[in-house]
């Protein structure tokens, strides 16, 4: 019989790939931009796979549910390995771009479906220990991302950041298909096509209604997007089946965790993408200069995580470590916003978001009921993964404000660099400080059976 261990194990390396892939790609950004000549194209470099990975994300949940999570899982991972070829080979931002959101097509169901097949398998109060573990995977990938990153940046090249990914991806795929074949389970229901393909078009239209590097109108961005919108609705209440149950909503706690969780996730890759940027931009440094120092960052991140996990598990008590993580997250912005220690900042910022993460976990695995938990996972990790991208995509703007162009072939005012980042982090305060609001009055408290 598969334990619930052997089956965390065989997904740790999913998990693993999920997390190497988003801290990675940070620090040789400045290097990849001036090689390829990107220009105010280089946030797309992240904002494609987000984006993408963010707009499949129900598909893989709901189809999990209906087709089984180890089929889902192949199929992921399958995309996510074409993806990084392609990133690897690529000669132009453009080509690097669409590589990146073919990789983002099959990234979307990594974590998801990873944490799905632990929702199956492991009860909500021993979450908490299981996240500890998760934390340790955390660790490991999260840190070597950043260190990876500036190493084969300036030892060998950029595009071994992308290369890295297809021994791991082949070796998850054999894991996958020995140890999980028991959670192969199909369930016999009419899948919501039109649901599924609305979804991912308004989830686009937003990312690019608020991003400033949007070709079209920003009148029309939106005015699709409330048409798109209201249809989607329209779609949903009308089928057996849908891709969004309205009924998730009514689950209460449900709701407010996803946003969130979306307010972490923001908030962590404002961190990740932009501290590096202004490192090598404003003060001079190398990429693994800036990698080095990243590590505080997710080393406490998964430091949080893995104490507010156990905490929970042994006090069956959640609330307390959302407030807490917040309260830390809110306090460091501030902190970088005024110039105090970065290093002092990105320890209270990676401990107070790891503190949040096992604790909204725990909230939503605990009132999903069986049959919906593959979508409700899912669209748990659609709110985290969009929180990723409309964090890149607000930085970006309130950034841009200040600074007229983000091409690092051109020598920019310090000061005037300074004001950007200052600004960034000062929004992002203030989004810390809404979610710390929100924890506080509307998350409830329960008891964990």
């Amino acid at each position: 019989m598969t334990t619930p261990k052997t089956i965390f194990g065989s997904v740790a390396l999913v998990i693993a790939l999920g997390s190497l892939e988003k801290s990675i790609v940070t620090t040789p950004l400045p290097m990849i931009g001036q090689e390829l000549q990107a220009g105010e194209l280089l946030t797309w470099v992240v904002a494609a796979y987000l984006l993408a990975s963010t707009a499949v994300l129900p598909l893989y949940g709901k189809l999990s549910d209906l087709f089984g999570r180890v089929r889902m899982l192949n199929i992921s991972i399958v995309l996510f390995v074409m993806g990084a070829i392609a990133c690897g080979l690529s000669q132009d931002i453009n080509m690097l771009i669409a590589a990146r959101v073919l990789q983002g097509i099959g990234g979307g169901g990594l974590i998801a479906l990873a944490f799905t097949v632990i929702a199956d398998t492991i009860p909500a109060k021993e979450v908490g220990k299981y996240q500890g573990y998760i934390s340790v995977v955390y660790a490991v990938s999260s840190i070597a991302g950043p260190l990876l990153g500036g190493f084969f940046t300036e030892q060998l090249s950029w595009r071994w950041v992308f290369w890295i990914n297809i021994p791991l991806g082949l070796l998850a795929v054999f894991l996958i298909n020995k140890n999980l074949s028991l959670l192969n389970i199909r369930r016999k229901s009419r899948f919501d096509w039109l649901g599924a393909l609305l979804l991912m078009v308004v989830t686009t239209l937003l990312l690019l209604a608020i991003s400033p590097e949007a070709h079209l109108s920003k009148t029309v961005l939106v005015g699709l997007l409330l048409g798109f919108s209201l249809l989607l609705l329209v779609v949903e209440a009308r089928v057996s089946d849908p891709i969004l149950p309205y009924k998730l909503v009514h689950l209460s706690g449900y709701a407010i965790s996803v946003f969130l969780i979306m307010c972490s996730q923001l908030l962590m890759f404002a961190v990740l993408v932009y501290l590096p940027l202004q490192m090598q931009w404003q003060q001079g440094m190398t990429a693994s200069q800036s990698g080095l120092i990243m590590v505080f960052f997710m080393f406490s991140i998964t430091t949080g995580a893995y104490c507010s996990g156990k905490y929970i598990a042994k006090s069956g008590i959640y609330k307390r470590s959302a407030v807490i993580g917040y309260a830390l997250a809110t306090c460091s912005l501030v902190q970088l916003y005024m110039g105090w220690s970065v290093h002092l900042s990105l320890v209270f910022a990676g401990l107070g978001l790891g503190f949040t993460l096992p604790a909204l976990s725990v909230v939503v695995q605990h009132i999903l009921p069986p049959k919906d938990r593959g979508i409700g996972m899912s669209m748990f990790s659609f709110g985290r993964e969009l929180g990723g991208a409309v964090g890149v995509a607000i930085c970006s703007t309130v950034f841009h404000s200040q600074v007229p162009t983000a091409d690092i072939s051109q020598k920019i005012d310090v000061l005037v660099l300074q004001q950007g980042f200052n600004l960034t982090y000062l929004t992002m305060a203030g989004i810390a400080g809404l979610a710390l609001i929100l924890t506080i009055f509307v998350l409830k408290s329960k008891s964990l059976d």
